[in-house]
């Protein structure tokens, strides 16, 4: 494959997919519940459920990506690029054993700032995939923005960091969704 059919291919998996418009939506709202979860139950319950937000966000996300139509349609690339797209997608589950490190160690605080970390750093690669710089932007906000949150927090309110933490990265999901979607909605 040309690098010239490359780069209009993966032009077209952006339109079909809205840049990952779906994804963006299903986890940015998991943050967000994972964030008032971390306001009022116990710092275990709410470690817990930013560690297993997936389970509800990842079928979330298919629904929706099956409603936009980026599921049930040819795939405008090569196979190869849809096996990067899954390699993309799921290398943040090598960051797993680490999060369940820190559950394990009662470190509960620190479960959604290693996560968002872990998840700024995958997005990185949806930049070349998606052909636009905006996922570049968003991890390096999210990455800045929860280190800034977490030191920043008030120790005399533990849950305080994990929340504001959670609300940012969801925040900055909808907000990058929102982008996409006011950009398909435009151009398209």
């Amino acid at each position: 494959m040309a690098i010239v059919e490359l780069v209009e291919s993966l032009g077209l998996l952006a339109e079909q997919n809205m840049s990952g418009l779906a994804f963006l939506t299903a986890y940015g709202v998991t943050w967000l519940v994972c964030g008032a979860v971390w306001r009022r139950a116990p710092e275990r319950v709410a470690a817990f459920v930013t560690l297993f937000q997936g389970m509800v966000a990842l079928p979330v996300a298919l629904g929706l990506s099956a409603l936009v139509g980026a599921i049930g349609r040819e795939r405008p690339v090569a196979d190869e690029i849809t096996q990067l797209s899954v390699l993309v997608g799921t290398s943040q589950l090598l960051g797993l054993p680490f999060l369940i490190h820190l559950v394990v160690r009662h470190q509960y605080t620190l479960v959604p700032f290693a996560f968002a970390a872990i998840t700024s750093m995958h997005f990185v690669l949806y930049s070349w995939l998606y052909r636009t710089p905006v996922y570049i932007v968003m991890a390096v906000l999210i990455s800045l923005g929860t280190a800034t949150v977490m030191f920043t927090a008030p120790e005399a309110r533990r849950r305080s960091g994990p929340a504001r933490v959670s609300f940012l990265t969801g925040g900055l999901l909808l907000s990058t969704a929102l982008l996409f979607l006011t950009r398909h909605l435009v151009v398209g």
